[in-house]
């Protein structure tokens, strides 16, 4: 793909930005729905949790696949099939009987179409906002926190006054404005693609042997990972741990509310502070997720405070918000836009992975202990281990400074000496450069 460039870019950033409204006020509402499962089905905590786990998180497993597919039909028509799939699997909530029905319905489909729907998001605004990915990052994933504001309310009303199954319905027709969102997201197809011309058939997947080479991306994205699994952990677990602490449900819907007011802000500050010739992301990246970390050990201690849930929310809103704002620039920064489809694509997986199996294993350690207090000091060592992660790549970082330091004729002159493909020829110099660049960390 290139970029698309011009006025309609501000139009990619619009349909990215509301995909990730509409889709947050599903996500951020799956812990309401899982006290609901609770209620309706007498399972223990471990079996629901899979349900909203799954919910949550396929969207994440299926990221290569949701890249490669991508790749070959654009993140416009991507992103359409994935808010009528989403839709679909929410109106087959409606009708299911049981809760394993719901694990095909509501978990299996409608993640599925989530994710189809939102890895489209930062590949399109990627290449829409190439010298500007930081901003156009954290105003597209402040609709992820616009989303947030809504999601409590809206879904605990939906669901005192239609019941689950009715919440269900009325979730699809939420869902439902995700398909216009996607038809925005316009991604135009290189020449070699319109023409046909490809290497060989898995040419596209032997990308990610070459991202899983390079150290510095590796450390970052495992950081993902386990901050992640804490993240899933929070965005299930959080209302029923606070409503066991002694919160009534309408003060555990307002906690995402206030969650969302500071995601909503830490998101845009972050987007301008990494901006061109602003602050590390690396750096801020740590800096957030140690403090995210610190917040999520501690919080056991003064959950049962009259104000402590509500202390928790403001500031988990600010450190986890600006978190999801570094995806992109972290991957232009260490793989290059050449691979940055790859690069996110893999992210979303293996950051899925990690949440996916979160959740119910928060919901066993519950089962076991009848407490949530362990599980919550878990996930937050986890957030911690991800900051030093994190640190950790700011070592495998010369090279790429000393890529920032080539000249625009010795990045022509390189492209001219070294044997290039007829495709690599299509690309800017600075392309072929990031791309030689990761091919060599391949025999790193």
């Amino acid at each position: 793909m290139i970029s698309t460039g011009g006025s309609w870019s501000v139009v990619v950033l619009v349909g990215a930005f509301g995909l990730q409204f509409f889709t947050a006020i599903l996500t951020y509402g799956t812990g309401f729905i899982h006290l609901s499962l609770l209620e309706v089905y007498k399972e223990s905590d471990a079996t629901t949790s899979i349900v909203g786990s799954l919910f949550i998180n396929l969207m994440s497993v299926t990221g290569p696949l949701t890249s490669y597919i991508i790749d070959r039909i654009g993140c416009r028509v991507t992103a359409s099939l994935g808010g009528i799939l989403l839709v679909v699997g929410l109106i087959g909530s409606h009708f299911a009987s049981s809760l394993w029905a719901l694990i095909v319905t509501y978990g299996i489909i409608s993640g599925l179409g989530i994710g189809l729907a939102l890895i489209p998001c930062p590949v399109s605004v990627g290449f829409a906002f190439p010298k500007h990915s930081g901003i156009a990052m954290g105003i597209t994933t402040a609709g992820v926190g616009m989303g947030m504001l809504a999601s409590g309310p809206i879904m605990q009303y939906l669901l005192d006054t239609y019941g689950l199954r009715g919440t269900f319905l009325l979730s699809a027709a939420i869902a439902s404005h995700t398909i216009p969102c996607g038809m925005l997201l316009r991604t135009p197809h290189s020449k070699i693609q319109k023409q046909g011309k490809t290497e060989e058939r898995f040419a596209y997947f032997k990308t990610y042997l070459t991202l899983l080479k390079t150290p510095a991306y590796m450390c970052v994205l495992l950081g993902a990972v386990l901050w992640n699994i804490a993240y899933a952990v929070i965005m299930i677990h959080l209302p029923n741990y606070v409503v066991l602490s002694g919160s009534s449900r309408k003060e555990a819907s307002f906690l995402f509310t206030v969650i969302g007011i500071g995601t909503v802000l830490s998101r845009i500050v972050i987007g301008l502070a990494i901006g061109p010739n602003g602050l590390d992301p690396l750096l801020l990246n740590f800096g957030l997720s140690a403090c995210m970390g610190a917040l999520i050990v501690t919080f056991p201690l003064f959950v049962n405070l009259s104000s402590g849930p509500m202390v928790f929310a403001s500031l988990y809103g600010i450190y986890s918000g600006g978190l999801l704002v570094f995806t992109v620039p972290l991957c232009l920064e260490i793989v290059g836009a050449r691979r940055l489809n790859s690069a996110i694509g893999l992210w979303f997986f293996l950051i899925g992975l990690g949440s996916l199996t979160g959740p119910p294993l928060i919901g066993l350690v519950y089962d076991i202990t009848g407490s949530y207090g362990l599980s919550y000091i878990l996930s937050g060592f986890c957030v911690l281990l991800a900051a030093l992660l994190t640190l950790v790549a700011t070592f495998w970082r010369k090279l790429l400074k000393n890529v920032e330091e080539v000249s625009p004729n010795a990045e022509f002159q390189l492209s001219k000496e070294c044997n290039f493909t007829d495709q690599d020829r299509e690309l800017s110099p600075r392309e072929q450069l990031d791309n030689l660049i990761t091919e060599k960390n391949e025999f790193a």
